[in-house]
């Protein structure tokens, strides 16, 4: 045993290496898919097949949150969820070690990523939408659509507002990946330290990132029964990332001039 377990811990280091990190990544996704490589390492599963597990297992998940309305449901909703999370972690580290990498992969995985997070918003949003429709409006939201002057319906118009800042958000991200706006407007160069007001923003920009990333924190609200703090969070900072990368995409586009 001691034996597997060095492996899994060589595994670990040689798969992980360079990966994207986070306090889930770290702590929880890759050790478990680290753990789950060590048993399938030599298989047949490829992780285009892990990647298309993940968003199954995030759909139960989605069915779960929207579904059972009572605090099991919360529950194992949220631990699919982050089993989906550590499928996430899984597939590359699989692909890392096979060296099966390929661009079009790595899309794939984006692409994933992004309906998982579709899924799970909606998830959310259905269930508080029918609690405030049975009239158990958890407090905080409750305060929120009382102080926006809306009724319960005020719960779907903060989730349709979640769903089109997050198509937005998405759409415009992939935009500026583009090799071809990069290469209209590539990223300046930076000197110097920057000013305070540049690392209050970039403050601001890291806590908006964790809130928009997959949320990993996720499980925890659903322990605490408390999942209206994602779901308000969550709209909230889409809807601003949305306002801000679409005006930033068309005030520079805005000033170029085609014909000069």
């Amino acid at each position: 045993m001691s034996s597997a377990w060095k492996e899994i811990k060589e595994l670990h280091r040689q798969t992980t290496l360079g990966a994207k990190e986070g306090v889930a990544f770290r702590y929880f996704s890759r050790p478990l898919a680290s753990f789950i490589l060590y048993f399938i390492r030599n298989g047949r599963i490829t992780p285009n097949q892990v990647t298309i597990l993940s968003l199954l297992v995030a759909l139960a998940g989605t069915v779960f949150q929207a579904v059972d309305l009572t605090w099991r449901g919360l529950l194992v909703g949220g631990a699919l969820f982050m089993m989906a999370h550590m499928l996430d972690a899984l597939d590359g580290q699989l692909a890392r070690l096979r060296k099966a990498g390929s661009v079009i992969g790595m899309y794939f995985d984006f692409f994933i990523d992004e309906l998982k997070a579709y899924f799970i918003f909606v998830s959310i949003a259905v269930r508080l939408y029918r609690q405030a429709m049975e009239n158990s409006t958890p407090v905080l939201l409750q305060k929120t659509i009382d102080a926006l002057h809306l009724g319960p319906e005020g719960v779907l118009w903060i989730g349709l507002a979640g769903l089109l800042g997050l198509s937005i958000g998405i759409s415009c991200t992939q935009f500026v990946k583009r090799a071809e706006w990069k290469e209209a407007f590539p990223p300046g160069e930076g000197g110097g330290s920057p000013s305070p007001l540049a690392r209050a923003v970039g403050l601001v920009e890291k806590v908006g990132s964790f809130v928009i990333d997959y949320p990993s924190y996720i499980l925890i609200l659903c322990i605490v029964n408390h999942v209206e703090i994602y779901f308000l969070g969550y709209a909230f900072i889409v809807c601003v990332y949305a306002v801000r990368a679409l005006s930033g995409i068309s005030l520079k586009l805005w000033r170029v001039n085609p014909y000069g």
